[in-house]
């Protein structure tokens, strides 16, 4: 007797069939997400000038969005973990939102008094953007912990599949408004501040 094969753990059946309906469950999210992705475009834009005189800013782009999409997605992962052995309530969801958040911002803290001074005095990258640098990541933090851990409850509320939608949509927040606070602290910091 032909052995029995076991579904992918993706739930997509196998095959070209299963393939194929796991493109037309996930296509039009990503088209979605991409979309929203191009709103960093904008987000570089209407900061060109200041990018333009301190173009070291542009350098650490790559390690904002990484670290905010690292943060967010640790969150991510804990929380649809937790809502898959049990339904939790609404004031244990909103207890785990702040938990990940202050755990965001503290973890965030902590990597900015070691990156700043790294890549002042190891990278020679100015005090000024360095300084940017190190006051971002607590916010970053702060931020991508709580959309990350958050994002899943309210996809899952609202009768959605967390593992499809909220890995792309918390990157696609994070990313956009994570750039926006780097931007918006270099901007006091470096415009306003000097």
């Amino acid at each position: 007797a032909p052995e029995e094969v076991e579904e992918p753990s993706s739930g997509g059946g196998g095959g070209v069939a299963g393939a194929l309906r796991l493109v037309c469950e996930r296509t039009g999210w990503l088209a979605f997400f991409l979309c929203g992705l191009l709103l960093c475009e904008r987000v570089m834009h209407s900061f060109g000038a200041l990018l333009e005189r301190e173009i070291e800013l542009a350098f650490f782009v790559p390690l904002i969005i990484g670290h905010g999409g690292n943060s967010g997605g640790q969150a991510v992962s804990t929380v649809i973990r937790s809502i898959g052995r049990r339904s939790p309530s609404a004031s244990e969801a909103i207890s785990t939102v702040a938990t990940e958040a202050l755990a965001g911002a503290l973890q965030s803290l902590l990597l900015g008094c070691l990156v700043g001074p790294a890549l002042h005095f190891f990278l020679d990258t100015s005090r000024a953007v360095s300084t940017v640098m190190a006051t971002t990541l607590p916010l970053l933090g702060l931020f991508s912990n709580c959309t990350g851990a958050m994002l899943p409850f309210l996809v899952t509320w609202a009768g959605l599949d967390p593992a499809v939608i909220v890995g792309p949509l918390m990157t696609t927040l994070v990313d956009t408004l994570g750039l926006m606070i780097y931007l918006s602290v270099a901007t006091a910091t470096l415009v306003h501040g000097s």
